[in-house]
């Protein structure tokens, strides 16, 4: 299993939530470009690409997800990722060997059985099976629906941040913490409450809001 570096903390950020089936590429981008703001939309497009072309991301009816095998790393504090380092990143090396079963083996006490009948009573044990629900899936892909006022997204990281003397990192984390424990609420309410929740201005804030929108 490869680690992959810099692409596992990179790929880590968007898909450490367990409840994260996958991601539209339109979602990925934006994520990348205007929620942590690490890149430009034009460059967060061709990172997708790139890392699609080098197989750590696989991308299947319009959802992308990382490939199997690769391992997802929690970036250190204040890690940040290099356009050229990740485009210029090595493919990702998908093991050979066999997955292992992440069932465990049922096991039965011998006892007075016969060798010759144990293969005969193990075979009959039930086998785990695991049922997946694809409307469930892309429900998941969909819970946050896309922002009306993307373009004032920037502008209002950065104004609760100076207002409150967060961090910008820190002011996108609470918002997605938000944004995922409401369910389907666009990021710039999630900023409002994250807003509202450090006393700021909440009329400077709906005002930029509504101005952005106009």
């Amino acid at each position: 299993m490869s680690t992959g570096g810099d692409v596992s903390r990179l790929l880590y950020t968007v898909f450490d939530d367990s409840l994260v089936g996958g991601l539209s590429r339109e979602n990925l981008i934006r994520s990348w470009s205007l929620e942590i703001q690490w890149f430009t939309p034009e460059e967060a497009e061709e990172i997708v690409d790139k890392l699609i072309e080098l197989e750590w991301l696989e991308e299947k009816e319009g959802t992308l997800s990382p490939s199997i095998g690769v391992q997802l790393i929690a970036p250190e504090l204040g890690w940040r990722p290099m356009t050229r380092r990740i485009l210029t990143h090595s493919p990702f090396q998908k093991s050979t060997s066999p997955p292992s079963n992440i069932f465990s083996t049922p096991t039965v006490s011998q006892g007075n059985i016969e060798k010759k009948d144990m293969k005969k009573h193990t075979s009959s044990l039930s086998t785990p099976t695991v049922h997946t629900n694809k409307a469930d899936e892309i429900e998941v892909v969909r819970r946050h629906p896309i922002d009306r006022a993307e373009a004032s997204i920037p502008i209002l990281i950065e104004l609760i941040a100076r207002e409150s003397g967060l961090e910008n990192k820190e002011v996108v984390r609470r918002a997605q913490r938000k944004r995922r424990a409401l369910g389907p609420v666009t990021l710039w309410m999630a900023l409002a409450l994250v807003a509202r929740e450090q006393s700021l201005d909440m009329f400077g804030i709906t005002s930029e809001i509504n101005r952005i929108e106009d």
